[in-house]
C-alpha cells in the first residue's frame, strides 16, 4: 500500500489541473466520511421498497429489454 500512496502523493505534486485536485480530494474525503450500511439507513421506506423491488426485476430476463429496442424506444434523445 506504501507504493501505491507514494505514487499518488507524486501524481498529486505534479499536476497542475485544479478540477482534477478538487476531484480528488473531494473523492477522499467523501470516503472518510463513509459508515457501512449508512446508504441504506438514510432511505425511506418507499426508497427501500422501491430497491427491493428493482432487485427482484433483474432476475426476470423477460423484463429486460435488448440494446436495439432500448435505441428504438429512446431515438429521439440518441441524436
Amino acid at each position: 500500500m506504501a507504493a501505491i500512496k507514494d505514487d499518488l502523493h507524486k501524481l498529486i505534486d505534479t499536476t497542475t489541473d485544479e478540477k482534477l485536485l478538487e476531484d480528488i480530494f473531494m473523492i477522499l474525503s467523501s470516503r472518510s466520511d463513509y459508515k457501512p450500511k449508512s446508504l441504506w439507513s438514510g432511505l425511506t421506506d418507499e426508497q427501500k421498497q422501491q430497491t427491493l423491488a428493482s432487485e427482484g426485476e433483474i432476475g426476470d430476463e423477460s423484463a429486460w429489454e435488448s440494446h436495439e429496442e432500448m435505441k428504438t424506444k429512446n431515438a429521439k434523445w440518441l441524436k
